[in-house]
């Protein structure tokens, strides 16, 4: 099943719409309430200005509040398009002296002083209403105690002004989001535009253009990644050209003794006495060939390892000394001593068995080749981890040509049969596994010493 990798584009404008979308709704729940309160106090207003405009029309005549209402003013009070209005007043006995008898009540637990003014909510035949009550004080007259005055009102044109308000605070909400997600959209495609040209200039290269890529014009937040991008392609380019340097070296090996089988073959060929030995220089080429085949199959599979390595906890000591055993037969095979020493220390450390055990037959290898007569192998513990020794008689190393010896086919003598990998493949089996690698002389007449130093193991001290 194919699977769609995530585009940074919609990501991008997806999180900033994200990030916005609260801050609108916000924006239009702020503007929403505050419209609600603007318009109910507007409403508000106007109710108690009838109910003033009513209070002014409370006469005293003989002692009795009495309401004289014009007939301009009887129809304000009862007309309007779109809401119902009504109206009561009360005596201080608590009578009806005008309007309707059923108002909705002061709320519960609420009374009203003289020269109060209050607006409440309520209810009249199951329909909501709002209300503003004035308690008009009768001091000063012939009469006493205080008037209550009621104008309600239905909420109809309240709603609809609320609804009117409501759309016009939407609807330019609505346009303003649209607008903000089309300026999200086209600011990240132009803010993306670096990366497409990245995306193109790479593209347009050819297979083995190796070559930095250009940093001009990219913005600073991509020059880290060029940055890491050039590093890969250095080491690439590098890589690539060991690897030719590496193919050419092993092809210039393998033509010398190719060579050699052709020439003793046609010897061969041509019958006579020297027959038999042509043969035998054959076979001594193709056994040297097939030790360079044997040796470019290690190194190979040394590189290759590096990808899948997996390095377990392993008794170095105990490795080493597997090792030495096994190489026993063939050095006693040649008149070669061979030991192994296990020094003070803890051994113990990561790796893989099977490449270390490669690692050190290499070196015991190398002595054998070399002329050595006593090879001392030994395994301990040094201050920061493991330690391995491989010590013999032979020639030695001179110091100045040290630092050559690990490249591939370097060989002191061409005297000597081998490929010139054996320090190739112990090097890079060392690098591997994070280990040092040191060179010295094993005593004052000569030989050489190859000491391995592996790091501790994770978790130790």
């Amino acid at each position: 099943m194919k699977h769609t990798s995530p585009s940074l584009r919609r990501q991008l404008i997806a999180r900033m719409l994200a990030t916005m979308a609260p801050l609108f709704t916000l924006l239009w729940v702020a503007a929403y309430f505050s419209t609600q309160y603007f318009i109910n106090a507007a409403f508000d207003r106007s109710l108690a200005r009838r109910t003033y405009a009513l209070a002014d029309q409370v006469e005293v005549v003989r002692g009795r509040a009495q309401v004289n209402l014009p007939v301009a003013a009887r129809e304000m009070l009862v007309f309007d398009q779109e809401d119902l209005l009504f109206h009561r007043v009360l005596d201080p006995a608590g009578e009806v002296i005008e309007g309707e008898r059923r108002m909705p009540p002061l709320p519960k637990g609420q009374t009203i002083r003289p020269g109060q003014l209050i607006v409440y909510d309520g209810a009249r035949d199951g329909e909501p209403v709002r209300v503003a009550a004035f308690g008009l004080s009768l001091a000063g007259t012939s009469a006493h105690g205080t008037v209550l005055i009621q104008v309600g009102e239905t909420l109809s044109r309240r709603k609809a002004t609320a609804q009117r308000a409501t759309l016009a605070i939407v609807i330019p909400m609505i346009l303003m989001t649209l607008a903000a997600a089309a300026v999200i959209a086209y600011g990240v495609r132009r803010g993306l535009q670096p990366l497409e040209r990245l995306r193109d200039r790479l593209a347009a290269r050819q297979a083995f253009d190796l070559s930095p890529v250009p940093q001009e014009g990219a913005p600073a937040e991509l020059r880290p990644f060029l940055d890491e991008i050039n590093s890969l392609l250095q080491r690439l380019a590098e890589a690539v050209e060991a690897q030719s340097r590496f193919v050419a070296d092993a092809a210039h090996q393998l033509r010398t003794p190719i060579a050699g089988i052709r020439a003793q073959a046609e010897t061969a060929l041509a019958g006579g006495g020297d027959a038999r030995h042509a043969l035998s220089r054959i076979a001594d080429a193709a056994r040297t060939m097939g030790e360079l085949v044997q040796k470019l199959l290690v190194l190979a599979r040394v590189e290759a390892a590096g990808n899948t390595l997996r390095l377990t906890l392993l008794d170095g000591a105990g490795v080493a000394r597997d090792c030495a055993r096994d190489w026993a037969p063939r050095a006693l095979a040649r008149g070669v001593e061979i030991g192994f020493d296990r020094r003070p220390g803890d051994a113990t450390l990561m790796g893989d068995a099977q490449l270390l055990k490669e690692m050190l037959g290499n070196l015991i290898d190398n002595a054998l080749r070399y002329g050595a007569t006593r090879i001392a192998v030994a395994a301990g513990g040094a201050a920061q981890g493991a330690c391995w020794w491989v010590a013999d008689d032979g020639p030695g190393i001179p110091a100045a040509q040290r630092a050559d010896v690990f490249a591939p086919f370097h060989r002191l003598s061409d005297g000597v049969e081998g490929a010139g990998l054996g320090l190739t493949i112990v090097q890079r089996i060392a690098e591997l596994h994070g280990a040092m690698l040191a060179l010295g002389d094993s005593g004052p007449d000569g030989g050489l010493t190859v000491e391995i130093r592996f790091p501790p193991p994770h978790g130790a001290a």
